[in-house]
C-alpha cells in the first residue's frame, strides 16, 4: 500500500468528525505524494499540493505545510495561515488548536477566542468545551478540568479530574471523593450546562450520553443507565461501547457484533473488527477484507477493501487493489485515484 495513503487513512481515523453534512464538503485525496480535494461529487476541486490535509468543516479545510497546519476555503485561498502544530474541525465557529505545547482556540478568522492557554483541552459541543488549566506538576495543584463557554469564559469552575465533552446536554465528569480532608477515590456522574448535578458522582466510568443511554459501571454493574442515572440496561459482554444510529457494537471473545436499545443481538459476534455505525452505515472485517453493514445487520456493501474507514459526512475513504478511492453509501466509487468515472465497487 502506498505510505502516503496509509497517512491519509490514520488522518482521517484521528479526527472527530462532525455527524452534520455541510453542503460543500471537501474530502482529502492523496496524488504523487500530495494531498487535495474533491467534493461528494468526486470532482477534484483542490489540486494536490499540500503536505497534510483534513476533512473540512465548516467551509474551511484543515491543511499542513510542511510540519504546521493552517486553514483554506473551497476556493484554495488561506484564510488561517499554517502556523500550528495540531488543528480539529470547527464545531459551532470554533477550532481546537495546539500552538507548542498548549492548546486554545480560534475562530473563523484565526483570532483566539481567550487568552488563556490551557494544558488539555477537547472540542466545543452544545456550547462548552473541557478545558484544563493547570500542569499539575506540583502536589497539590493536581490538573483540574472546567468548562469553557464560546465568549471564552469558565463558567463550569474547574473542579474535576477528568470530563468529558457535552452531549444531549449532559456532561461525565469525574470528581475526587474525600473522608474529611484525605481524598479516598473519585467517582463519575453528569452535570448540566449550568455546573449542577444531574447524576450524582457515584460511577467508577461513564462514557458520554448517545442516543438517549450512557455507558456506566457502578462495582461490578455494567451497562447503560438512563438520565436518572438508573441502570435500564446491563451488559455482561467482554467490550461494549456506546449507541450510535440505534446500535451498540459489542465483542465476545475478540469477535464484534450489535445490540439494540432492548439489548438484542442484532448482529452476531461474528467480525474480527467492526467499527461504530456512521451514516447508517458499520464498517466491519470478513476474513482479511473490509465490507460495510446496514443497521439490520446487512453486508450492503461487500467485503472487498484491503483498508477502510468508517463512512463521514456521507464517504467512506478505502482501498482496494493499492488504489484508494472514495465510496458513497451504495457503494458506489466518486472518485478513485486514476480514473474519472463512477463504478460499484467488486
Amino acid at each position: 500500500m502506498c505510505r502516503f495513503a496509509v497517512v491519509l487513512l490514520l488522518l482521517l481515523g484521528a479526527v472527530p468528525i462532525a455527524a452534520a453534512q455541510d453542503s460543500a464538503t471537501l474530502y482529502p485525496i492523496i496524488e504523487h505524494s500530495r494531498f487535495g480535494f474533491i467534493n461528494q461529487s468526486g470532482e477534484i476541486i483542490i489540486a494536490p499540493k499540500y503536505d497534510g490535509a483534513q476533512i473540512s468543516s465548516e467551509g474551511l479545510a484543515a491543511v499542513r505545510l510542511g510540519e504546521l497546519w493552517g486553514f483554506i476555503n473551497a476556493e484554495d485561498s488561506v484564510v488561517i495561515d499554517a502556523r500550528y502544530s495540531a488543528v480539529y474541525p470547527f464545531v459551532d465557529g470554533l477550532a481546537r488548536v495546539q500552538l507548542g505545547r498548549g492548546w486554545g482556540f480560534i475562530d473563523r478568522s484565526g483570532n483566539f477566542l481567550t487568552e488563556r492557554v490551557f494544558t488539555g483541552a477537547l472540542d466545543f459541543s452544545g456550547g462548552l468545551a473541557p478545558v484544563r488549566g493547570r500542569p499539575g506538576a506540583i502536589v497539590g495543584l493536581e490538573p483540574n478540568w472546567g468548562y469553557l463557554d464560546s465568549n471564552g469564559e469558565l463558567t463550569i469552575e474547574d473542579l474535576f479530574e477528568r470530563a468529558l465533552p457535552f452531549s444531549e446536554g449532559l456532561a461525565g465528569v469525574e470528581k475526587v471523593r474525600k473522608v474529611l480532608v484525605v481524598s479516598v477515590s473519585t467517582r463519575w456522574g453528569f452535570v448540566d450546562s449550568s455546573g449542577e448535578w444531574v447524576i450524582p458522582p457515584e460511577f467508577h466510568s461513564v462514557r458520554s450520553f448517545s442516543n438517549g443511554l450512557a455507558l456506566a459501571r457502578k462495582g461490578k454493574q455494567r451497562g447503560f443507565i438512563d438520565r436518572s442515572g438508573s441502570f435500564v440496561l446491563e451488559i455482561h459482554y467482554d467490550q461494549i461501547f456506546s449507541f450510535a444510529d440505534g446500535r451498540a457494537r459489542i465483542s465476545i471473545d475478540g469477535q464484534w457484533g450489535f445490540i439494540d436499545r432492548e439489548g438484542s443481538v442484532i448482529v452476531p459476534a461474528i467480525y474480527a473488527h467492526a467499527d461504530d455505525f456512521e451514516d447508517g452505515r458499520a464498517l466491519v472485517m470478513v476474513g482479511d477484507k473490509y465490507g460495510y453493514l446496514d443497521t439490520d445487520g446487512l453486508l450492503v456493501i461487500p467485503a472487498v477493501f484491503d483498508r477502510a474507514r468508517s463512512f463521514a459526512k456521507g464517504l467512506a475513504y478505502v482501498m482496494q487493489e493499492g488504489r484508494p478511492g472514495y465510496i458513497d453509501i451504495s457503494g458506489e466509487y466518486v472518485w478513485r485515484q486514476g480514473e474519472s468515472s463512477r463504478q460499484v465497487a467488486q
